[in-house]
């Protein structure tokens, strides 16, 4: 009975060394891959995937259903997203002329459609850092609008909304045109 308590007891200790060792082994760094911008500069960095499945397709119609806010000093990360996207298109052979893109902005993301003054008055920033992407973004094609009734409903007047943008009915009549017409929903919130 002693010796079966004994070997018990050290399986115990074994055992629960084995966990504890585990549990404080160093986690493996992986490897640091620099990031390249083949299309966007700055914005949307990927990294390379040589023989990976799936690349972008010629012919994607895609829209960005942007809802979060983010950080008011910094550009909105679903602006990043749509700059990825780009940016993995054109690394794969697909330009801007091979597919369609639109974002609709409403929710959190409604502020990224305001002018410098009106941007810095409700951010307390400089400006809105979300318009030189914006524009780098519609210089590739990018088709951007604001949802009006999210605009009306955040307490911001038309004439807020920089000219860079064109103002929508609605964010739901925009994501059910486009997905009409074929588009891929992608939510970014």
């Amino acid at each position: 009975m002693r010796v079966g308590l004994s070997i018990a007891a050290v399986l115990v200790i074994l055992s629960a060394s084995l966990v504890r060792s585990r549990d404080t082994a160093p986690t493996p760094t992986p490897p640091k891959t620099e990031q390249s911008f083949p299309l966007v500069p700055a914005h949307g960095g990927i990294v390379p995937t040589p023989g990976a499945a799936e690349p972008p397709r010629q012919g994607t119609k895609v829209i960005f259903d942007i809802t979060a806010g983010g950080k008011l000093d910094k550009v909105n990360p679903g602006f990043e997203r749509v700059a990825r996207y780009l940016n993995l298109s054109a690394a794969h052979g697909v330009m801007p002329n091979g597919i369609k893109i639109t974002a609709v902005l409403h929710g959190g993301a409604t502020v990224c459609a305001l002018g410098n003054t009106r941007y810095a008055q409700h951010a307390g920033t400089k400006g809105n850092p979300n318009l030189s992407l914006i524009r780098e973004l519609q210089k590739h094609g990018v088709e951007i609008y604001v949802c009006g009734q999210s605009l009306a409903r955040e307490g911001f007047a038309t004439d807020d909304v920089t000219k860079e943008v064109p103002i929508a009915v609605s964010a739901m009549s925009v994501l059910v045109n486009r997905q009409t017409d074929g588009y891929a929903f992608l939510p970014v919130n």
